[in-house]
């Protein structure tokens, strides 16, 4: 009984935790969708985790132009008549469609086929080393 007390306390002593595991630092769980949607999948995933840590609801706090960034690649809520247009929504809708992934990702598919990377160069590693 003793050896095997002392075998599972090794045991629960020497397996890695969550907490202590190196963090995964991209979305893995919508690289299917960025391939669907033609976005660079690696590239993508990891800038939804760094602009949303994969929260496809995340609304960031109003910016300079007088709307949030919205959903899991944080589009810019005045990008409202492109999404208006991709998502078949209202004007009052725009917010709410960008907090759902097949929008956000459309509205990011045409802003990646319009402008490239340079749309979330803060986060793509475009202007930064890491």
């Amino acid at each position: 009984m003793k050896r095997i007390l002392i075998a599972s306390l090794a045991l629960i002593t020497f397996t890695p935790t969550r907490a202590s595991a190196t963090p995964i630092k991209s979305c893995p769980e919508y690289e299917s969708l960025f391939r669907e949607y033609k976005l660079p999948v690696k590239q993508f995933s990891k800038i939804a985790y760094r602009e949303s840590r994969c929260n496809p609801k995340s609304i960031s706090a109003i910016r300079h132009t007088g709307k949030p960034d919205v959903g899991l690649l944080q589009i810019q809520g005045s990008w409202a008549t492109v999404t208006r247009n991709i998502c078949k929504v209202k004007y009052g809708q725009v917010i709410k469609a960008l907090t759902k992934v097949r929008c956000n990702l459309a509205v990011a598919s045409y802003l990646y086929q319009n402008g490239g990377i340079g749309h979330w160069k803060g986060t793509s590693g475009h202007d930064r080393n890491n």
